[in-house]
């Protein structure tokens, strides 16, 4: 069994993108997040307000039984693995939205930033795609254990203030990041450093290290090196690429994915020799230099076991967008 995931913990805000039904952005959500561990019962309390295409807002708790989980309501309802200290991957439901959720959610490794995936769906009709990306507070006044801050203890009036500049902040950001690189998944270079693996039973086996390098190909479709995995044997994947998805060629390895605003992926792939298939999901952060994985394998309907950890982007040399 893994630790607990402890790197949750704590006060939490950020801005996310959110993708309709037919992957088009739909606007920014703005997400404010306390989660308390209480003393008593192994029981973790979460309080949530987020205002963006959709909004919410509530409490609910968890019932944290090690790897597993359990979202209690009155707000969320559902169930987690915890994958370690870092990483929780769960799938619950909101009833005042009427929709399933299917949510990673990790902590990288400054402990101070989390990147997120939400799929959420009515059934198994898409609705929305929620990308985030939210910053532990740790200001003067507060702490890891979502104490009240003085951002918290402030006159409304200036908390209304604060909250603006930081919109417009990161309204600004985001103008010059879509700029600059649209498509930070897609660029030709290499992304490489250590993932964890944990076997059938969430228990940890070791860590490795692990590349891909993406290169561009005469007819414009993106060339994937991934020589080295916990599960399968290396290979190369051909894909095509729109602005909603990605689509593999025949192959070593073929399948599809879902792409969102050039950050997040999350798609089903077979790796034909060894027979397996490939859960992959991941975001980027919104500066570019690192995304967050998420592999989990399959024979068959079984899962075998997960690899995931945080990845570092260096560029191409070569001069093909």
């Amino acid at each position: 069994m893994t630790d607990s995931f402890q790197g949750g913990e704590g006060r939490w805000q950020g801005f996310a993108e959110v993708y309709d039904a037919q992957g088009r952005y739909a606007g920014q959500g703005r997400e404010s997040r306390v989660v308390r561990r209480e003393l008593e019962g192994g029981t973790v309390e979460v309080d949530v307000s987020f205002e963006g295409p959709f909004s919410l807002s509530g409490t609910y708790r968890i019932s944290d039984r090690g790897s597993r989980r359990r979202y209690e309501g009155p707000l969320n309802y559902g169930y987690a693995e915890a994958l370690g200290e870092d990483l929780v991957d769960a799938n619950n439901y909101w009833p005042d939205l009427g929709l399933s959720q299917r949510f990673w959610l990790m902590v990288l490794p400054n402990e101070r930033t989390q990147l997120s995936l939400a799929l959420l769906s009515r059934g198994e009709q898409t609705a929305y795609t929620v990308v985030g990306e939210y910053h532990r507070s740790l200001d003067e006044g507060g702490d890891a254990q979502g104490q009240p801050e003085e951002a918290e203890r402030a006159e409304p009036a200036e908390r209304a203030a604060q909250a603006e500049r930081a919109t417009q902040a990161e309204e600004a950001a985001q103008a010059e990041r879509a700029d600059a690189d649209p498509a930070l998944l897609l660029r030709p270079g290499t992304w490489s450093g250590t993932l964890k693996t944990l076997d059938v039973y969430l228990a940890s086996a070791g860590q490795s290290n692990y590349s891909e390098h993406t290169a561009r190909d005469d007819d414009g479709r993106l060339i994937v090196s991934m020589p080295n995995s916990d599960f399968a044997s290396g290979a190369e994947i051909v894909l095509s690429v729109d602005e909603q998805g990605l689509w593999s060629a025949p192959g070593g390895i073929t399948g599809s994915a879902s792409i969102w605003g050039g950050r997040a992926l999350a798609g089903q792939f077979l790796y034909v020799k060894d027979g397996l298939r490939l859960w992959r999901r991941e975001v980027v952060t919104r500066c570019g230099t690192l995304k967050g994985v998420l592999h989990a394998w399959y024979l068959g309907g079984s899962r075998i076991g997960t690899s995931y950890g945080t990845l570092e982007f260096t560029p191409s040399s070569d001069p093909r967008p």
